[in-house]
């Protein structure tokens, strides 16, 4: 079993939500932040579970939710997830996950959360490949990146060890804050890596080397055939194809 935090900070958007919190936008019958709280509390691999986000969030949480635990907000994603393992003060690995996916399942949790235990590395992401997410999620505008293995884009997750947390921090924020830039990414993890990705000779294993070199820990990327991983919303004409795709489900 492992532990799991949704990431649900204050959010300034423009989709009349009485919120400054993205998680508490409505899309079809649910809040945002309700499509992944289903998943997760479905989950037969998780045993806590914690929402880091605003005040107004914990109210939600205790009327609804009563076995998903509460943290304040801090001021940045890698803060909130600092807090989070302070809070937690736990050895288990933990799940970490964005409150902006629509799409999500606990089948795709529990794949993901599979594959990472199986691979014994201290920090999994996964990936998905393009076409999948094409033929599922067409509408939906990802950002990608080429390696030798084919066209992928990363999932809005990562499960990592606690204890790997704090000396992985300062680059890790730094990788936060580019992760729209498959470039600005390969630059910060170091010149060998950009050169290779910018000539389309980078493979996964090479990248996953770097990562753990780097951080010094073992770092895994998890391909997933799950584009549910992946499918976030960031803008409204991400949240207008949601609701489209979400129409369709019912």
């Amino acid at each position: 079993m492992i532990n799991a935090v949704i990431l649900a900070g204050s959010d300034k958007n423009k989709s009349g939500t009485p919120y400054e919190c993205k998680a508490l936008i409505k899309i079809g019958e649910k809040y945002l932040i309700e499509y992944v709280l289903d998943a997760v509390c479905s989950s037969k691999h998780i045993s806590r579970r914690v929402v880091v986000g605003p005040v107004q969030l914990k109210e939600f949480l205790i009327l609804k939710y009563p076995q998903v635990e509460f943290v304040e907000e801090d001021t940045s994603i890698m803060r909130n997830a600092k807090k989070a393992i302070e809070f937690l003060n736990d050895s288990k690995k933990i799940l970490f996950l964005t409150a902006d996916l629509p799409f999500i399942t606990a089948e795709a949790i529990d794949h993901f959360i599979e594959e990472s235990i199986k691979s014994g590395a201290d920090i999994c992401y996964p990936i998905v490949e393009k076409s999948i997410n094409d033929e599922k999620y067409p509408q939906m505008k990802r950002t990608y990146g080429t390696v030798k293995e084919g066209t992928f884009t990363g999932g809005n997750a990562i499960i990592i060890t606690p204890s790997v947390f704090e000396k992985c921090y300062s680059l890790a924020e730094k990788l936060v804050e580019k992760r729209k830039n498959p470039i600005a990414m390969a630059r910060l993890i170091g010149p060998t890596i950009l050169l290779l990705f910018l000539t389309k000779r980078l493979s996964i294993q090479k990248v996953e080397k770097r990562v753990s070199k780097v951080f010094k820990v073992k770092a895994k990327a998890i391909i997933s055939t799950y584009p549910e991983l992946g499918q976030d919303v960031d803008k409204d004409s991400d949240l207008v194809v949601a609701k489209f795709y979400l129409e369709k489900k019912r």
